[in-house]
């Protein structure tokens, strides 16, 4: 039996990893109605993270490694995890594709966005920020959050669900998604600034 072991990059501790990694399979779990396209991504990113085989939004290959004392760690490296975040915030910004240049400063070969879903890719954005260290909040609301009494930030999905989804469901829905867009909206117009700055 070999044991993961977290890339040297991630910042979040194991702990914290594994938690929202248990949350969004739980959500999984209860089927295609149960979890958002956001926490279908959030699970993507985690299962690239510790699986290491088809990054989420690029459907970049990458390999693992076994370590000789029984331990593997995902081939997700630091400049592939940066890339991929990059590009998954582009989508879910609504924002151009990464440019030739942006390509160079990452430091891996060009791979277009494989999936168009913005919330599927804010998402994947979102728990890969967070692995980088970039933001410190939980892509997904865990027992941790519950236990320090933080409210859930899209409340309408975790009561119970009507059969039909009415009008202020739908409206609900659709202010969390304009929420998210304008989030990745702001953090994409923020690097894109910088990044241009320093060119």
């Amino acid at each position: 039996m070999s044991t993961l072991v977290l890339p040297s990059w991630v910042v979040p501790e194991f702990d914290a990893v594994m938690e929202c990694e248990r949350v969004a399979r739980r959500r999984l779990g209860l089927g295609p109605r149960a979890a958002t396209a956001r926490e279908t991504g959030v699970a993507a990113a985690l299962t690239w993270l510790t699986l290491g085989e088809v990054s989420p939004v690029t459907r970049r290959g990458s390999t693992g490694g076994q370590h000789g004392e029984g331990s593997w760690t995902a081939g997700v490296s630091w400049e592939l995890a940066r890339a991929e975040s990059w590009v998954a915030l582009c989508v879910s910004a609504g924002a151009p594709d990464p440019t030739a240049e942006d390509w160079r400063r990452l430091g891996v070969e060009p791979a277009p966005a494989a999936v168009d879903d913005a919330e599927f890719a804010y998402g994947v954005w979102r728990t890969l920020a967070w692995l980088l260290g970039v933001r410190e909040d939980f892509p997904i609301y865990t027992s941790w959050h519950r236990a320090a009494g933080i409210r859930r930030d899209r409340p309408h999905l975790y009561g119970r669900r009507p059969a039909e989804r009415d009008a202020a469901w739908r409206a609900a829905e659709q202010a969390a998604r304009d929420q998210a867009r304008a989030d990745a909206r702001r953090h994409w117009e923020h690097v894109r600034a910088r990044v241009d700055a320093t060119a």
